[in-house]
């Protein structure tokens, strides 16, 4: 079957308008301005903070200004890991009110997991949280940055960048708002921002007075008011290491009777380690909880749902046990079923795992979690894009017995929302799925996975992706799943602009799949190769590899194929001069989408009808046409298509000398992509203001 309808702004479904790049003259600084689009997304801290009132005075008066007058200034802090400068950070930007342009978060620790995709893809995550649709998202980090860098242009903005590993992770982020500021985390300090004229807060390690007052805080002013001078050792034992600390006043709170200086026994008798505290608190815990912490080691990430960490414990493990966790706190309760594990503790609870459990224990603990995404993910792809596109996986075989968590009218919103929360997990899964032999879930996880790069267009994440598991697929003797999943990226790298690796994965590709067999995965690579061309101004080229990929839908029985490939052939024709050879595919390619059904995609045709009607100079069929289109795509909410059509409308408005209709739909359309963030509102505006 054809993946065309589920990539958004593909070259061929274009139907008219001009399109203008980011960085283009938006008039009056429209964006950044509406209250409704201002992003709110520094989570404040759950639990008590104390101390660190001279760094903290220091970040509120770096931070102070926001009068308009100056540029965005980046401030730094660095210090040890685990020494508390992400805690810190968050929580000065909740205590400073002088951002009227709102809070972004970027947490690189998280990202960077994603095979490198961190920059351009947090990029457009912060597009997002400021108002961008996915339809109008930049592909390519060029082109993010400089939209960025308008939608930025309003009000002053503070950025927070957590764990920070090179200066170029924090450029981009700079927004273009006189008074705004970067808030830098980083392990190391890093010189070529200094050069920048970056401020910097240096965070240390609490001394143990610092240490004590903040157990103290914890676990109650009577504790230390009763052993002053073990309550100070004890603070020097963890090191001035706050998750250490934290984790001493856990266990004194919830044994009453235990006394600061048997604590203080038990963690020097457990040796010098850094880790010791983490060893007594894990020794005060339960059994359960303590088999808990140690499954919890295997999720390769440090911040999950609950229902990961349900899927690490295993059958038989409660809620009751991650709760005795996060009283210990040893795992952190983000709120909305969010938990956090901090690195240091990662660190402990992987050495006792590789103490404790035997190598098929662990193993057994992996592939837990790596099948639990997996048939998470596989249901997610099913709701998102339906169950007729061409997958390489038996669903029916992989998700029998399984209950299908995403249901109902919002199945497809539920499934996405799933998908982004768990988006850093997903990828880390799929790499430790590689790593530990899971060759089988690991390419089927890839597969699955494209349901949410072609909606959230994270199209480095998506190559990182689909080069896991097509290595995966080649040890898994699949040759089919390697050929499927490199020929459907070549999609994002063309968007990305690597027009040679994306040819370069439909050249082998194509004989895998005809060697094999397929018809319809011979047929969607065939479809894939046209849409190549299409994207490279090549129509000739590319009609010839849709009419072929027609045929073998057609010998396969795939009518949804068959007609959404007849949508694309029908655009290729037009753009080659074939208008009245195009009219008469479109027209057929509309019948055959009607009965699939697919309304969205109906309206795409009827638009593009429209577009061909009017090259033939058939104006009041074009009319007609692309009123319709937009009646369509109206209906079904797919907006964004919808005003590209009424460009195409105005278009054909302005050759038949209806000025009027005209200016209604420039407006119309220049509404939409305002809402959108797209960067074609700059040419609508200007086209209106061309017309007076």
């Amino acid at each position: 079957m054809s993946d065309g309808p589920e990539i958004a702004n593909s070259a061929s479904g274009t139907v008219g308008g001009p399109v203008v790049q980011a960085g283009a003259h938006y008039g009056d600084n429209y964006f950044g301005t509406d209250p409704a689009r201002t992003p709110h997304e520094i989570r404040p801290l759950t639990g008590d903070f104390v101390n660190r009132e001279r760094e903290r005075a220091r970040l509120r008066e770096h931070l102070a200004h926001s009068d308009g007058t100056r540029g965005s200034k980046i401030v730094m802090l660095t210090g040890l890991p685990g020494v508390g400068k992400s805690a810190t950070a968050r929580h000065v930007a909740g205590e400073v009110d002088a951002y009227p342009g709102g809070e972004l978060f970027v947490d690189f620790g998280t990202l960077r997991g994603a095979d490198g995709a961190a920059i351009s893809d947090a990029l457009g995550d912060c597009l997002r949280r400021l108002g961008v649709q996915d339809k109008a998202m930049p592909p390519t980090l060029a082109g993010r940055t400089e939209l960025y860098q308008t939608w930025t242009s309003g009000k002053p903005l503070l950025v927070l960048l957590d764990d920070v590993a090179e200066p170029a992770e924090v450029e981009p982020f700079v927004p273009n708002a006189p008074g705004s500021s970067v808030l830098v985390t980083s392990n190391r300090r890093l010189s070529e921002l200094l050069l920048d004229e970056a401020s910097v807060v240096e965070i240390d390690p609490l001394t143990d007075e610092a240490g004590s007052d903040l157990m103290q805080a914890l676990c109650g002013a009577r504790r230390a008011e009763q052993e002053p001078a073990a309550m100070r050792e004890l603070a020097g034992l963890c090191g001035g290491f706050p998750e250490m600390l934290r984790s001493m006043a856990a266990a004194l709170r919830k044994h009453p009777s235990l006394r600061v200086a048997e604590l203080v026994a038990e963690t020097r008798a457990d040796g010098a380690r850094l880790t010791s505290p983490f060893n007594v608190a894990y020794k005060m815990l339960p059994a359960e909880a303590t088999e808990l912490y140690r499954r919890l080691a295997l999720l390769p990430v440090g911040e999950f749902g609950r229902d990961l960490a349900e899927a690490a414990a295993g059958p038989g493990r409660t809620y009751r046990d991650l709760d005795e966790l996060v009283d210990a706190h040893l795992v952190v309760d983000e709120g909305d079923g969010r938990y956090r594990m901090h690195d240091l503790v990662r660190a402990h609870a992987r050495a006792l795992a590789e103490r404790h459990d035997s190598a098929d224990e662990r193993a057994a603990g992996l592939r837990r979690i790596v099948r639990h995404c997996l048939h998470r993910a596989a249901f997610a792809d099913l709701a998102v894009l339906g169950a007729g596109r061409l997958r390489i996986t038996k669903h029916a075989e992989l998700l029998a017995g399984q209950q299908q968590p995403f249901t109902g009218d919002r199945a497809k919103q539920d499934a996405l929302a799933w998908m982004d929360a768990e988006r850093g997990a997903l990828a880390a899964v799929l790499r430790s799925a590689v790593d530990g032999g899971l060759n089988r879930e690991a390419w089927q996880l890839a597969e699955a996975l494209t349901a949410l790069y072609v909606n959230r267009r994270h199209l480095l994440e998506w190559v990182g992706a689909t080069e896991l598991g097509v290595r995966a697929a080649e040890l898994d003797d699949r040759p089919d799943a390697a050929a499927r999943l490199g020929s459907f990226a070549s999609r994002a790298f063309t968007d990305l602009g690597h027009l040679d690796r994306a040819r370069a994965e439909l050249d082998a590709a194509l004989p895998v799949a005809e060697r094999i067999g397929e018809p319809r995965l011979t047929a969607s690579v065939h479809e894939l190769v046209g849409r190549y061309h299409d994207a490279t101004g090549d129509p000739a080229a590319a009609v010839l590899d849709y009419r072929r990929a027609i045929e073998l839908f057609t010998a396969a029985e795939d009518a949804r194929g068959r007609a959404f490939v007849g949508y694309f052939l029908g655009c290729a024709e037009d753009a080659l001069g074939e208008h009245a050879r195009a009219l008469d595919t479109l027209r057929d390619a509309l019948r055959l989408i009607r009965a699939v059904p697919d309304e969205r995609m109906a309206g795409r045709a009827l638009a593009a009808i429209g577009t061909a009607h009017a090259h033939l100079g058939a104006l009041d069929d074009a009319t007609a046409a692309l009123r319709d289109a937009i009646a369509v795509l109206t209906a079904g909410e797919d907006h964004y298509y919808a005003a590209q059509a009424r460009e195409a409308l105005a278009d054909v408005a302005a050759t038949s000398g209806d000025a009027a209709l005209q200016q209604e739909n420039l407006r119309a359309a220049l509404a939409v992509y305002e809402r959108y963030g797209s960067p074609r509102a700059g040419g609508v505006r200007e086209a209106l203001a061309a017309l007076g």
